[in-house]
């Protein structure tokens, strides 16, 4: 009942600090694995620092069997709270950016009902500067519908949807998702930005969405007007788009049409890597991985600003990016504290939130027991220690047996898609069906098709852009992607 107390009832500071009372002080979850000390490169700090997350998928609770990534959201919360003390004592300023798909797979977001209930809860207690949506916040009607009466209103003023407008359920009109940008100025350095928030040119989202492409909105009249403002040190374009992409070739052209000169900083997501842009010298995008596996940090030096009494001669501002794990050793290295300095009591209450909404979702109710690991790109396909054989040889077989059939030869078509994660060797949870499948996608059944053609749709479907056959046949895929997790991988 105090879970339900803390979704719902809205004086939520003071339902946290009975819940501290009767709680015993820890991080991350009970049952994550301690990090494991490794050299680490330190972060290089300049006027104006960044850190970023991006399609984490409801992982807010952590990985509950990988050591690097075991860090959970409350032990994010205390992280960006000491990072931005740091800045701030070093006359600096610290932004925090989330790039969508926060929603589908992990069951901590899943197996709620309705989905998301805690997830919004828990996401909320994060100071986030800008956020946007991805593309998995609009494939449904309910998920869209909660970003715009949930996760706009928790990031008031900070959410912000340049391409994408949404049909109101109560008045029925088209409205803006969320403000098309937002010009702010920073606290310490006085560093004044134009942001703007994108999502990539997706076609699939439920009808009560529309997602204007992009290269259409730059040329809207509110986009040419802010790009003219000359009273700007940065333009911030954050989105749930690769960085390496025609969307953000096209921003950034259009700003350079205008701002031939002005530092730009791009950051995206939707690849599921680690990735990094270079578009001129004065402009560079980042991308944060996934899973809340990565918190990327981002720096710039020699930006100019309000405060600053006498303007310096034109000079190329300096970037620097870093990938930080998400463990504790990570956050204890990087902000210079230890296990008893580093927890703020804002983020120990998130992780006893996130452990208390797990019980209550039943989350580590155990299904059975995986005899060994089974990989996604670990293990080569085919091969006995490879996901996509044991799907094929002993899953397929065994669920989609029909009597009716017997005697026939059976094929079955399966986007790779469908598998999300690794199984590792262990116990298989209630939260590991969602983690290795969370979507709920059925079979379709075609019978009497002639065998010679069915055997060709494979080979028709791999030949698709949005679909790789092997780990050969990257060329069917644009350059920008190149999942560094996968060999059987398609863009979703």
């Amino acid at each position: 009942m105090i879970v339900k107390s803390m979704i719902y009832d809205r004086s939520y500071s003071y339902v946290l600090s009975f819940f501290a009372l009767v709680t015993p002080i820890l991080a991350r979850q009970p049952s994550a694995p301690e990090a494991i000390p490794a050299p680490l490169r330190d972060l290089k700090w300049g006027q104006l620092n960044f850190l970023h997350t991006t399609d984490t998928h409801g992982w807010l609770a952590g990985h509950l069997q990988e050591p690097s990534y075991s860090a959970d959201w409350g032990d994010y919360v205390s992280f960006a709270t000491r990072m931005r003390e740091k800045a701030e004592a070093q006359g600096q300023d610290l932004l925090v950016i989330d790039t969508g798909d926060r929603v589908e797979g992990n069951g901590l977001y899943d197996s709620s009902e309705p989905k998301g209930v805690y997830i919004s809860e828990i996401l909320r207690q994060q100071h986030i500067d800008l956020l946007s949506a991805g593309n998995h916040e609009l494939y449904k009607q309910n998920t869209s519908e909660a970003e715009l009466f949930t996760t706009v209103p928790n990031f008031r003023g900070n959410y912000l949807a340049s391409n994408i407008d949404i049909i109101h359920p109560l008045t029925k009109e088209t409205v803006p998702l969320a403000p098309r940008f937002k010009k702010f100025t920073t606290e310490k350095q006085g560093i004044r930005i134009i942001a703007f928030g994108f999502l990539f040119d997706f076609t699939k989202n439920y009808n009560n969405t529309i997602v204007h492409p992009v290269e259409e909105t730059i040329k809207e009249e509110w986009f040419q007007e802010a790009i003219r403002d000359k009273e700007v040190d940065l333009f911030l374009v954050v989105g749930h788009v690769p960085v390496h992409s025609k969307e953000y070739d096209a921003v950034f052209k259009e700003i350079r049409m205008i701002r031939w000169d002005t530092p730009i900083q791009f950051f995206g997501g939707h690849y599921h890597i680690r990735d990094f842009a270079r578009f001129d010298s004065k402009a560079f995008g980042l991308a944060s991985g996934r899973f809340m596996e990565t918190i990327g940090f981002m720096s710039i030096d020699g930006l100019t600003s309000s405060k600053q009494l006498v303007k310096p001669a034109s000079t190329t501002p300096s970037f620097h990016r870093r990938y930080i794990d998400n463990n504790l050793y990570s956050f204890y290295h990087h902000t210079g504290l230890d296990e008893e300095t580093f927890s703020t009591e804002e983020g120990r209450n998130v992780s006893r939130l996130i452990e208390q909404s797990r019980s209550t979702l039943r989350l580590d109710e155990v299904h059975g027991c995986a005899p060994r690991d089974l990989w996604m790109s670990r293990a080569k396909y085919p091969s006995e220690d490879s996901i996509y054989t044991w799907l094929e040889q002993q899953v397929l077989p065994n669920s989609l047996q029909d009597k009716s059939r017997t005697g026939k030869p059976t094929l079955a078509i399966v986007n790779t898609g469908a598998i999300r994660f690794d199984i590792f060797k262990g116990p298989f949870t209630q939260d590991s069906t969602f983690i290795v499948s969370p979507f709920t996608s059925g079979f379709r059944y075609i019978k009497d098709i002639p065998y010679g053609k069915a055997t060709l749709i494979v080979e028709i479907l791999n030949k698709q852009p949005q679909i790789l056959a092997d780990a050969d046949n990257r060329s069917a895929i644009t350059g920008g992607l190149r999942p560094q997790n996968s060999q059987l991988i398609p863009l979703i």
